[in-house]
């Protein structure tokens, strides 16, 4: 096994987000594990190796706490998971301006920003990895997912982009596309 590393997980109340913390976890690692709910995250670990923080990754106020918070508990983040999202279903026509923009603040303006504030400690310690839960559908439309999936075609774009910025750094990025997935 490698060194321990630090991971930040948005979204870890269920899904994959959950998993994806349990796992970290088993391996040895630090977990800042974030969601709108932290009561839900009690029983994931024990206090030396999990920082539950609040967090609504659309709330810029909320994003820079919960990063430097992590920063001064572990010293450094290795591993973004920028995992909170939910399904949008409707028509185009039918899918309002704030539905439109509220999915794309959660899908993509709050990954982007998170992963801004990760990267200047990510740079000083030459190494990191920015994971971006996107979806089958940052790839491939449905009827009635249209506005779901333009935000994941646009988080997949910035990522992509992001991946040739950041290399020479030491870090790198990974876009995870699921199908569909049952939560809680």
């Amino acid at each position: 096994m490698s060194d321990p590393r630090v991971w930040f997980i948005t979204g870890t109340t269920s899904g994959f987000g959950r998993a994806i913390a349990e796992a970290a976890l088993e391996r040895g690692d630090a977990v800042v594990a974030t969601a709108r709910r932290i009561d839900a995250l009690s029983d994931l670990g024990d206090a030396e190796r999990v920082q539950a923080l609040p967090l609504d990754v659309t709330d810029p106020a909320d994003r820079e706490t919960a990063v430097a918070a992590a920063l001064e508990r572990f010293g450094r983040v290795d591993v973004l998971v920028n995992n909170a999202g939910r399904t949008q279903v409707g028509a185009v026509e039918e899918t309002t301006e704030e539905e439109l923009r509220a999915l794309f603040d959660l899908h993509f303006f709050a990954p982007a920003a998170l992963t801004r504030l990760v990267l200047p400690a990510m740079r000083s310690q030459g190494s990191g990895a920015i994971v971006q839960m996107s979806s089958v559908g940052g790839q491939v439309t449905a009827p009635g997912f249209g506005a779901y999936c333009a935000t994941k075609f646009a988080l997949e774009g910035l990522t992509e982009t992001l991946r040739d910025e950041v290399a020479s750094f030491g870090i790198h990025t990974l876009i995870v596309e699921p199908g569909a997935f049952r939560t809680g």
